[in-house]
């Protein structure tokens, strides 16, 4: 399987709620590798890179989130260039 990398950008009620939490436990247990983290104006920035399958089934749990959370927009856009996350999820900041 090729290795695809997306940024997804979540908006909605997503800061303070345990969110990018909840994204790097699905991602672990997806075996999603990236990155999650806030950016200015409230919304989570996330690069994940995987299989196509599994960034489909990654961005659907995407939607849902913790409870605490309210999801008003998942837009994702491929990368070009590929990144090396060297087979690990982290949360930035």
């Amino acid at each position: 399987m090729a290795t695809q990398c997306l940024k997804i950008t979540v908006s909605g009620n997503v800061n303070g709620v345990g969110y990018r939490a909840y994204v790097k436990k699905q991602a672990e247990r997806l075996k999603v590798e990236g990155t999650a983290q806030n950016i200015e104006g409230g919304d989570v920035i996330i690069f994940a890179c995987s299989s196509s399958e599994v960034l489909d089934e990654f961005i659907d749990v995407l939607y849902e989130g913790p409870k605490e959370a309210s999801i008003a927009n998942v837009v994702a856009e491929p990368l070009v260039a590929q990144k090396d996350f060297r087979g690990v999820f982290r949360i930035i900041g």
